[in-house]
């Protein structure tokens, strides 16, 4: 009797799993459906609202923290957040979204903590090699939602981060960069770091507002060349696209050198080979390039800009999310994609359409590639609902890859940076 009722109780735990597992892939099947049959605007006030709840469960988890306000988000492991010191590269991009949502709601409990996160990071100005990221992007909202001697503050900090980074400018060979050993020769050239091609907002922006007009006019012009020398150099000896780009460029800084300020060779580190086009690295292109022209509306530099979006939306996918190496792609079609590398190429198309005038015989192809992209990037898959246990905004995250790198398990995951210029690309497609 007690064996028959043992099968009874296992038979009836076993039929109601199946059920329950069945109700939860047709809910999932529903809820999928459901987001799909939204217009675009509806998906964008849909992102809002997601926005808020999962930014502010972000912030109560951050608080349980003994460190709290000096550690950052970055990336996800297992949906939640792993973090890291305010040194760290990606640190300003968590207060800088909090003053988005403060921004797009107006409410004060975002700029409490965007100040709050934001503070710390005035420490590093001197340090900073991702300077926009940690500088620009976290001082000038807030100078913008200011007024009086905090205003002036969120100023001084900005033009700070400008002359620490014009100080890293190249004049001969017209780049950002450092002087660094190359592992292609194992010798020390000027580099360039693609990710910081960014850096050329730091220098835009605070040339508008610096009283000094020789030094703004220094400033801008340090962002110019950046971007044309890039332009010029960056991807053009890759293979099989000559618009493709790879994460860094070396140039010969020795004057007694033969080859003076001439391109040596890039090495590709992030992407999966030096001639391959790592997809985050093309997208950092597009956004520096495309802000660039809309300070300046220099011709030289929208073709940099058109060069890079055209490129972009050559490889996009039919589901509107880039791979984290295109060429990698190309042999491995099922490769992890990297909604952020997505997210920041629209950024910076949304940044271009803004100034391109509508006759522009590009502006309604790139604006249709804007549309692809934001729909992917709102569908359920990679913007997870509300209840969903992921921290993050975006899924399918790839920041480092195992096939390019050390293993890692860093390859699909939410990513800081990713959820920043997803939201700033909305607040940005309203302008439109």
């Amino acid at each position: 009797m007690r064996k028959k009722t043992l099968y009874i109780t296992l038979a009836l735990l076993i039929f109601s799993l199946t059920i329950g597992l069945g109700w939860a892939r047709l809910n999932d099947h529903w809820q999928t459906q459901k987001r799909e049959q939204l217009s675009l605007k509806q998906r964008i006030d849909l992102s809002w609202e997601i926005a808020d709840y999962k930014l502010t469960k972000t912030i109560d988890y951050l608080r349980q923290d003994s460190l709290a306000g000096r550690n950052y988000p970055e990336y996800t492991e297992k949906g939640k957040w792993t973090k890291a010191r305010a040194k760290s590269w990606a640190a300003g991009y968590f207060p800088s979204l909090l003053w988005k949502m403060s921004l797009h709601t107006k409410k004060d409990y975002w700029r409490e903590n965007a100040r709050k996160w934001s503070q710390p990071l005035r420490d590093f100005i001197e340090k900073a090699t991702d300077v926009t990221t940690n500088n620009l992007l976290v001082f000038a909202p807030w100078f913008e939602q200011s007024e009086g001697t905090e205003k002036t503050e969120q100023l001084d900090s900005i033009l700070a981060g400008a002359r620490t980074l014009s100080k890293r400018f190249h004049p001969a060979i017209g780049t950002l960069g450092i002087s660094r050993k190359a592992k292609t020769d194992n010798q020390v050239h000027w580099q360039s770091f693609i990710d910081h091609i960014i850096n050329v907002e730091q220098l835009l922006w605070a040339s508008v507002y610096d009283p000094n007009p020789l030094e703004a006019k220094n400033w801008r012009d340090q962002a110019i060349r950046h971007i044309k020398t890039l332009g010029a150099t960056f991807g053009k000896n890759r293979h099989p696209g000559k618009s493709g780009t790879w994460q860094r460029g070396y140039f010969d800084d020795r004057v007694d050198s033969p080859t003076y300020k001439k391109f040596l060779f890039n090495e590709g580190k992030q992407g999966w080979r030096n001639d391959s086009t790592w997809s985050r690295g093309q997208a950092w292109v597009i956004y520096g390039s495309s802000t660039t022209y809309q300070y300046t509306q220099d011709p030289q530099v929208l073709k940099v800009a058109k060069e890079s979006i055209n490129y972009f939306l050559s490889q996009l996918p039919k589901d509107g999310i880039v791979p984290w190496d295109f060429d990698y792609a190309l042999q491995h079609p099922e490769t992890e994609k990297d909604s952020s590398a997505s997210a920041i190429a629209l950024a910076g198309i949304i940044r271009l359409l803004q100034t391109l005038p509508r006759t522009d015989p590009d502006w309604l192809r790139y604006k249709q590639g804007v549309d692809t992209i934001l729909i992917a990037l709102t569908s359920r898959n990679y913007l997870p609902d509300k209840e969903s246990p992921q921290m993050s905004l975006l899924n399918h995250g790839c920041y480092h890859h195992p096939q390019s790198l050390t293993p890692s398990q860093i390859y699909d995951n939410g990513l800081i940076w990713g959820d920043y210029f997803f939201i700033a690309a909305l607040l940005e497609y309203e302008k439109l």
